[in-house]
């Protein structure tokens, strides 16, 4: 979408294209968006609560550098002056990680990138703040013992979901056009559907974990942006190859920008309303990514409605990540603070001290089934099209959505979670509003290893959506002056 850039407000919603092109034309500089970006921020912050890290001073700096170079025509990078907000779980040499947990508050600055973070700042970005999340990303949930409830720009009584819930929160309403994330159940993308904005969990292993302790082997680090082309770019910078790493892909950087605009004649795509085994789907969100999946159709793929029959995963993700979040709490944490852990954290460490090896090794292998079901399935479609959240965002005063048939499953990410088991490429884009004037996120899954075609077929997607429908979240409003 383009937008005017004459004035100050239009600049907190271009792409990162158009503010590239903006800085190329000298029609603004990155300290004007830079200042731009700021003003949101005190506009909006801290009703949303999206953020818990800021060094101004040090982003006009680097702003003020990268406005130098482009006019000396001389951009250090495809990024070169662009802000980019970062998951506090995501090392930034001289800022604080502290997860979203008091266990690790205080603790000094960090000496290094993590590895994600390096690519971009290669690149030119510039980091302006660090984002919320719940404590050692664990729950789906962004309310942290640190820094409290991120909220839902769309309407501040809701939630803006988890772990990522800093990043989509901040993206949508407007602090920067792009942000990292990580995703070990639908942590990018739930948070991406309920926020209005676009999350990408790529091919496990495409985008370097380095240094962050997952223990489940389940999580994926990716992109949050706002426009599907702003995701490919990312993804080429931040899929660089890291020797040193032993699950990063050895192969080099992809061009995703390249077949961007194929669109989807030919493709074969499968769309399920509920994965196969869904509890319950809101109806409105699943007519509304139908209704998305007939847009691909009349552009030319071929749709059919067929589901994995991957059985009730769901019992066994809810019995194994005790496991996994008392494993990183473990690790993470020293000793002599595991006291300062929050309720959820010491919930799971009794429980998993209650799992034998052998529950856990089970349970692992259970996954690795399901896995290999989807990888099948797939291997009949090129494309799997799914509701990405089944519920809207809820009030957060609760911790699960009402009415929710608990007694069935807690896990209300039933079409989530299972990608991260055969940990294919896996993307939420908004495709529709509810009835509530909320976004609702479709999701669209490939082949591991096949993440250009989830691209194009976003892109595809985005171009036949209505213009502007996600722009502005209209539960901001202006934060009241001292």
């Amino acid at each position: 979408m383009s937008l005017p850039t004459s004035s100050q407000a239009a600049l907190h919603q271009q792409s990162i294209e158009a503010l590239l092109r903006g800085f190329a034309s000298q029609q603004f500089t990155p300290v004007d968006v830079l200042q731009a970006l700021l003003a949101q921020i005190e506009r909006h912050e801290p009703q949303l609560n999206a953020l818990c890290e800021r060094q101004d001073q040090a982003a006009l700096l680097a702003a003020q550098a990268s406005t130098a170079r482009w006019a000396a025509g001389q951009p250090m990078g495809r990024l070169d002056g662009i802000a980019i907000l970062v998951k506090d779980n995501h090392d930034i040499q001289g800022w604080h990680t502290c997860n979203g947990s008091r266990a690790l508050a205080g603790r000094p600055p960090q000496q290094h990138d993590s590895a994600l973070v390096a690519r971009l700042r290669e690149a030119g970005a510039i980091f302006i703040a660090k984002t919320t999340l719940p404590e050692l990303a664990t729950t789906p949930l962004t309310d942290s013992p640190l820094t409290g409830i991120t909220r839902n720009p769309w309407n501040l009584a809701l939630h803006a979901g988890g772990s990522s819930g800093g990043s989509t929160a901040a993206v949508a309403a407007g602090y920067a056009p792009a942000a990292t994330g990580n995703d070990a159940a639908g942590s990018i993308r739930t948070p991406a559907s309920f926020c209005g904005v676009i999350g990408f969990k790529p091919s496990h292993g495409l985008v370097s974990a380095s240094p962050s302790i997952d223990p489940g082997g389940l999580s994926a680090e990716g992109p949050i942006a706002r426009h599907v082309r702003d995701i490919a770019l990312l993804l080429e910078l931040m899929s660089h190859h890291e020797p040193d790493e032993p699950f990063a892909w050895p192969r080099p950087a992809q061009a995703f920008l390249r077949h961007i605009e194929d669109g989807v004649a030919g493709l074969r795509i499968a769309f399920s309303p509920d994965l196969g085994h869904a509890a319950h789907v809101d109806p409105q969100i699943a007519a509304s990514c139908l209704a998305a999946a007939r847009l691909l159709q009349q552009a030319g793929a071929s749709v059919v409605q067929a589901s994995p029959d991957i059985g009730q995963p769901a019992p066994n993700y809810l019995r194994a990540w005790p496991v996994e979040a008392a494993s990183a709490a473990a690790q993470e944490v020293p000793a002599e603070r595991q006291h300062l852990l929050g309720d959820f954290i010491q919930q799971c460490q009794v429980r998993a001290r209650q799992l034998s090896a052998l529950d856990y090794a089970c349970a692992i292998q259970e996954r690795h089934q399901v896995a290999q079901q989807l990888h099948a399935f797939l291997g009949d479609y090129d494309l799997l099209l799914t509701p990405t959240a089944v519920i809207e965002p809820f009030a957060v005063e609760r911790q699960l959505p009402p009415d929710w048939p608990e007694q069935i499953s807690a896990m209300w990410q039933p079409t989530t979670f299972p990608f991260n088991f055969s940990r294919q490429p896996a993307l939420s884009m908004p495709c529709g509003l509810s009835a509530a004037g909320l976004p609702i996120g479709l999701q669209i899954v490939a082949r591991f290893g096949r993440d250009e075609l989830v691209l194009r077929a976003a892109r595809a997607l985005e171009k036949l959506l209505p213009e502007g429908l996600f722009a502005q979240p209209h539960g901001l409003h202006d934060a009241p002056r001292a």
